[in-house]
C-alpha cells in the first residue's frame, strides 16, 4: 500500500454504489441486488452508457436509480454521471430534512402561503457517502467488495482498490497492465499490483481532489496518480469478485488497444509529476533567464531545511502565450494546458509539425497526444504506417497507439484475415504482437 496518512477528519458512515453499464440487461439485476447485500450500502446508482438492450429497464426494476446517456460516452463520464446523482440526492436528502426530520423539533416556524412545514437545512449535513464503483458484469460476486467498503469505513483509507483473483478466461493483458504500472510508480514512487482495477471504493473528499478525470479506460490510472499526489490513503485489498473476461478475439484485441491508448494518455497528462524530472525539464519553456528576472519569486533564506523544498514554476504570460500560440499551428484539436506548453518547451515546433503532417493519419491528434508523440520517433512510425497492409489513413487514436510499440516487429496477419485489413484490425494486431512479445 502506499505511505500516505488518511486527511479526512471524519469518516463517511454510508456507502453509494456507482455502476456503470452498457449492455448489460443478462447481468445487472443480479448485479444490483448482491451491491445491497453489502454492509454500509444504502444506495445503488446505474449509469446506462448508451446501452441499445434493455439495460435500464431491468435496473429499475431492481429498484436502482437509474440516469442513461443516450450515447456511449465511455467509462470515465459514466463514472462522473453517477457521483453527480449521488451528489444530488444527497442534496435532496438534507433540503427534506432526512430520515429524522421532526416538524416540532426541526422545522422553521410556518409562512403564509406555505402549505408545509420549512425544514431546517443544515449546511454542514453529514458526511457525504463513500462511492463504490463496480463493474456491471459482476453478478452474484459484488458482494465481495465488502472489503473494500470496511477498508474506508473503518480503517481511514481513502481509496480501496480491489484486488482480483485470476479471472476464468483472461488473456493478453500484460502489456496494458505494465504500462500503467510503471507509469504510476514514476509518477508516484509507489508501484500497484493491479493498477487497472476499477472496482474502487473512495470518500468524496478523494473523489473530488482527483476531478477531472482522464477520459475512457485512463481513469483508473489517473485516479491512483491524483490520489497519492494529493496526499490520500490508497490501498489494494484482496476482493473475491469474478467479472466476465476480455478474450484473445479480435474484440478483445480492440478493447485492449483502447485501454492502451487511454492509459497512454492519462499518463501523458500527468507526465509533469514523475519524481526524476530535473530542474531543467521544469524549466524547458524555451524562457530566456533574462525574461524572469522580475517575475522570481525572492530567494529562500539560506542554510538546512528538514524537506525538500516544493519547485516553483513561474510563467511570464507574454512569452507562454506566443508560445500557446506557435503550438496551435501543429495538428491539433484543443488547446494546450500550462503543463503540455511546457512539456513541448525545447522541441523545434516547426520540425514537428511536418513530421506529424508526414503521417497518414486523418484527423487532428488531442494535445497530449502531440506530447507523448513528440518524445517518439516519428520518422520510423511514418513508415510503420506506410508499410502497414492497409489502404485507408489511420486515425490519431491509431498513430498514438502503434507509436507506442515501435520496438514491436511487424506483426504475423492471421490467414483469417483477408488483406487489405482495416486500421482497427492492423491495430488490434500491432497490440496482440506487443502481448505476446512480452509474455516470450
Amino acid at each position: 500500500m502506499s505511505t500516505a496518512g488518511p486527511l479526512t477528519a471524519h469518516r463517511p458512515e454510508r456507502v453509494a454504489v456507482v455502476i456503470p453499464a452498457k449492455n448489460e440487461a443478462e447481468r445487472i439485476e443480479a448485479t444490483i441486488a448482491s451491491a445491497r447485500r453489502i454492509t454500509g450500502v444504502d444506495l445503488v446508482v446505474v449509469v446506462d452508457d448508451g446501452s441499445t438492450d434493455a439495460t435500464s429497464a431491468v435496473a429499475m426494476g431492481a429498484d436502482a436509480l437509474v440516469v442513461r446517456h443516450k450515447s456511449n460516452r465511455g467509462k470515465a463520464a459514466a463514472m462522473a454521471t453517477g457521483a453527480q446523482l449521488v451528489a444530488i440526492r444527497e442534496g435532496a436528502e438534507r433540503a427534506d430534512g432526512g430520515d429524522t426530520f421532526s416538524e416540532e423539533l426541526h422545522a422553521e416556524p410556518r409562512e403564509s402561503g406555505h402549505t408545509g412545514p420549512l425544514p431546517v437545512i443544515d449546511p454542514t449535513g453529514t458526511v457525504p457517502r463513500a462511492l463504490l464503483f463496480l463493474d456491471a458484469d459482476m453478478a452474484g460476486s459484488a458482494e465481495a467488495a465488502q472489503p473494500l467498503v470496511d477498508a474506508v469505513l473503518g480503517e481511514g483509507v481513502d481509496m480501496a482498490i480491489a484486488l482480483l483473483p485470476p479471472q476464468v478466461g483472461a488473456s493478453g493483458m500484460g502489456i496494458v497492465v505494465r504500462t500503467a504500472r510503471r507509469g504510476i510508480q514514476r509518477a508516484t514512487g509507489w508501484e500497484p499490483d493491479q493498477p487497472l482495477s476499477g472496482t474502487r471504493c473512495i470518500t468524496r473528499e478523494t473523489w473530488e481532489a482527483c476531478l477531472p478525470l482522464a477520459p475512457g479506460w485512463g481513469v483508473e490510472t489517473s485516479l491512483t496518480i491524483d490520489a497519492l499526489t494529493a496526499g490520500f490513503w490508497v490501498k489494494e485489498i484482496p476482493a473475491a469478485l469474478h467479472h466476465r473476461a476480455t478474450g484473445k478475439d479480435l474484440r478483445g484485441q480492440l478493447h485492449r488497444a483502447a485501454q492502451l491508448r487511454d492509459v497512454v494518455r492519462a499518463l501523458a497528462r500527468k507526465r509533469h509529476l514523475a519524481p526524476d524530472l530535473e530542474d531543467q525539464d521544469l524549466e524547458s519553456a524555451d524562457l530566456e533567464s533574462a525574461d524572469l528576472a522580475e517575475e522570481q519569486p525572492a530567494p529562500l533564506p539560506s542554510g538546512p531545511a528538514d524537506h525538500d523544498e516544493e519547485k516553483t514554476w513561474t510563467v511570464v504570460p507574454e512569452r507562454a502565450e506566443s508560445r500557446r500560440a506557435t503550438l496551435a499551428d501543429l495538428p491539433v484539436d484543443g488547446e494546450f494546458s500550462d503543463d503540455e506548453t511546457r512539456a513541448l518547451g525545447d522541441v523545434d515546433i516547426d520540425e514537428l509539425d511536418a513530421l506529424l503532417r508526414d503521417l497518414p493519419v486523418v484527423g487532428d491528434f488531442a494535445p497530449d497526444d502531440i506530447v507523448y508523440l513528440a518524445g517518439t520517433d516519428l520518422e520510423a512510425l511514418s513508415a510503420r504506417l506506410r508499410g502497414a497492409p492497409v489502404e485507408t489513413r489511420f486515425s490519431s487514436e491509431h498513430a498514438v497507439i502503434i507509436a507506442s510499440h515501435l520496438g514491436t516487429p511487424d506483426p504475423s496477419i492471421p490467414e483469417t484475415l483477408r488483406t487489405p485489413l482495416s486500421p482497427d484490425e492492423y491495430t488490434s494486431l500491432v497490440v496482440h504482437a506487443a502481448v505476446e512479445a512480452e509474455n516470450d
